[in-house]
């Protein structure tokens, strides 16, 4: 699989940081079978999560995004590790995300480049591992069937099954928002109790079920109060 970074970046113009750092996260929570997500702080420092267990080892990421050459930003990258060692001190391994590959070095018989040799000496004063995420790594990933969803929704511009769900999702809050299953009067709300009939829609198991009944007894309060739960249920 190839990816079309430039599709990336056309799809999350403005906000290829933070729509990179996600995808970062979905991999690294696949990789390390986290399927229920990872705990964080609202702007973590240093890392995207907080650190997880694997094995005896304490292990975070980062993701970052460059539009300029990697070489360019070796001062910013030993910043983040630095940052990272010192609000986890326990850490030991820290995956880091790029959107770009490493140049291979001009010199000969030397394969990596000096920027990268740097970065590597900094994190062992910091006595941290660095596991490097490049292109190449996300297309091996992203080309297995169970993150084909992942694939479709970052780097295609063509509608995904995730955006499907939303343009559906938004489609139905569009049409039941104007419902309104209470009135007030004199301050008070007055509602119909009908938790009989939504109870007996949430508990189905029939893959289709039909709301049958004369007109104005209520059956769109009904499903919108299903709805409602619904919706609750899967944020």
């Amino acid at each position: 699989m190839v990816l079309n970074w430039n599709n990336f970046k056309a799809k999350f113009d403005g906000r290829e940081q933070n729509s990179f750092e996600n995808l970062s996260y979905q991999l690294f929570c696949e990789e390390h079978n986290k399927p229920f997500g990872i705990f964080r702080f609202k702007n973590q420092t240093g890392i995207e999560t907080e650190p997880i267990q694997v094995g005896e080892k304490l292990v975070g990421f980062q993701a970052k995004f460059y539009d300029t050459k990697l070489s360019q930003k070796k001062n910013d990258i030993i910043d983040s590790i630095k940052k990272a060692k010192r609000e986890n001190v326990a850490l030991s391994v820290v995956y880091v995300y790029l959107n770009k590959e490493f140049s291979e070095s001009r010199k000969k018989a030397k394969k990596e480049p000096q920027y990268k040799t740097d970065i590597q000496h900094e994190a062992e004063n910091l006595k941290l591992d660095i596991v490097w995420k490049v292109p190449s790594h996300f297309e091996k990933q992203l080309a297995l069937p169970e993150n084909k969803y992942l694939a479709d929704y970052y780097f295609s511009l063509e509608k995904s099954t995730l955006d499907l769900l939303k343009g559906l999702s938004a489609h139905s809050d569009n049409l039941l928002n104007a419902i309104q299953s209470n009135i007030k009067f004199k301050d008070k709300l007055i509602k119909v109790d009908r938790s009989g009939s939504v109870i007996d829609l949430v508990e189905t198991q029939d893959p289709i079920t039909i709301v049958s009944g004369e007109g104005g007894s209520g059956k769109t309060a009904v499903i919108k109060e299903f709805y409602d739960i619904k919706k609750r249920v899967f944020r």
